[in-house]
């Protein structure tokens, strides 16, 4: 269960990470392209972020091996979110629009590479399969709720 789990969330981390070189590689003028990949990505993402500190951060919180390296990954997940909130406020025509987006990518890159390794091994060590398999289970319920919840919030704007 364990693998299947990191499967997912790796199909996730590289969903995200292929929508940033997407944008990165888009021209200089092509603004609206650029916002489109850049809402696309975020409506991954952010359910994402979500899901996982919810149902997976919140159990290896739990865990005195765990913990460290699980506030760390919380507190990248928070400055990934403010600066895509930064991004999603700016245009993309503005001129640090692409100049922010780099950072972005950097740090979510980070993050992921971290996660994969230091996060999934100690995951391994502390978390038995059943265990495994409620955090999956959870973690996929609460990614469809928030992914509902964001498209209600962009259709109200």
């Amino acid at each position: 269960m364990h693998a299947q789990f990191f499967n997912l969330l790796k199909k996730d981390h590289q969903e995200v990470m292929d929508f940033l070189d997407q944008i990165q590689d888009l021209s200089d003028h092509s603004f609206k392209k650029r916002e489109d990949l850049f809402n696309q990505m975020k409506e991954e993402l952010v359910p994402h972020l979500r899901a996982e500190e919810k149902a997976f951060y919140a159990v290896l919180l739990q865990n005195k091996e765990a913990k460290e390296d699980t506030m760390e990954g919380m507190e990248e997940h928070h400055a990934a979110e403010l600066i895509l909130n930064e991004l999603t406020r700016m245009s993309a025509e503005e001129e640090y629009w692409p100049a922010k987006l780099s950072v972005f990518k950097e740090l979510v890159n980070h993050h992921i590479e971290e996660e994969e390794s230091k996060i999934f091994q100690v995951a391994r060590e502390v978390i038995d399969e059943d265990k495994m398999n409620s955090i999956m289970e959870k973690f996929q319920a609460e990614k469809e709720k928030v992914k509902k919840t964001e498209a209600v919030k962009a259709q109200a704007k």
